[in-house]
C-alpha cells in the first residue's frame, strides 16, 4: 500500500511524510478530520507530533481529496491492536521468523506444519509478505512450545532469522535462534496451563 502512496507523493515530499505517518499509525481521514478507529484526533495534535505546521494539513487534505484513490485508501486505514506488547506478561510465547524474500509460502506452509505436529496452541498469528518491508511470520502461542519444533525450524531453507520472546529461560539449540527472556508476568486465577496443555 506504501507503494501506491508512494507513487502519487513522489513529487510531495512534505505530504508524503504527513501520509506516510498517518497511514503507518493507522490514522484514517475522513471528511477532513484525522481519525484513530472511532476516535476523532485534533488537527494540532497531528501537526504538533508529525512536527509540520497546520497549513501543510490543509493541504496534504485538500490533495487527498482531489484524488479518489488516495481519498478512498486513507478513509480505510484502521489500526490494529498489537497484543505481543502484553503476550509476555501474560505467561505467552512471541516466535517471530523473519523469511528471505520469495520464501514466504513456502516457509508459512512448513511452520504450519510444524505447528501442528507439534499440538501448539496458538493465541495470534500474524504475517506479512512484502517486497519493500520486512517479511516475517510472528505467531503468539499460548504456553512454551516444544524445543524441537525450533530444530526443524532451523533447517527450513528461507528463514533467515528466528527471535524467541519468552517469560522463562528456555535452553536450544539453533544456529537461527535468538532468545530473549522476560520474566515478568502477571499472575491469574486461571491456568492456562490446564485449558492448553
Amino acid at each position: 500500500m506504501l507503494l501506491v502512496l508512494e507513487e502519487y507523493f513522489k513529487e510531495y515530499p512534505v505530504k508524503k511524510k504527513v501520509v506516510e505517518t498517518l497511514y503507518n499509525n493507522g490514522i484514517s481521514i475522513k471528511n477532513s478530520k484525522f481519525f484513530l478507529n472511532d476516535i476523532e484526533i485534533s488537527l494540532s495534535s497531528i501537526a504538533e507530533s508529525i512536527k509540520v505546521n497546520r497549513r501543510t494539513l490543509y493541504e496534504t487534505i485538500k490533495f487527498i481529496n482531489k484524488n479518489e484513490v488516495i481519498k478512498n485508501v486513507m478513509e480505510n486505514v484502521s489500526s490494529q491492536t498489537d497484543i505481543s506488547r502484553v503476550s509476555l506478561l501474560m505467561g505467552n510465547q512471541i516466535v517471530t521468523i523473519y523469511i528471505n524474500i520469495g520464501s514466504f509460502s513456502r516457509v508459512l506452509w512448513k511452520v504450519m506444519a510444524l505447528t501442528r505436529k507439534y499440538t501448539s496452541y496458538i493465541k495470534e498469528l500474524y504475517c506479512r509478505n512484502s517486497d519493500q518491508e520486512t517479511t516475517f511470520i510472528r505467531i503468539i502461542f499460548y504456553n512454551q512450545i516444544d524445543s524441537n519444533i525450533y530444530k526443524e525450524l532451523d533447517g527450513i531453507s528461507g528463514i533467515k532469522h528466528i527471535v524467541i520472546n519468552s517469560p522463562v529461560k528456555i535452553n536450544i539449540i539453533c544456529n537461527k535462534c535468538e532468545i530473549k527472556v522476560c520474566p515478568h508476568k502477571i499472575s491469574s486465577e486461571i491456568n492456562k496451563a490446564d485449558m492448553y496443555p
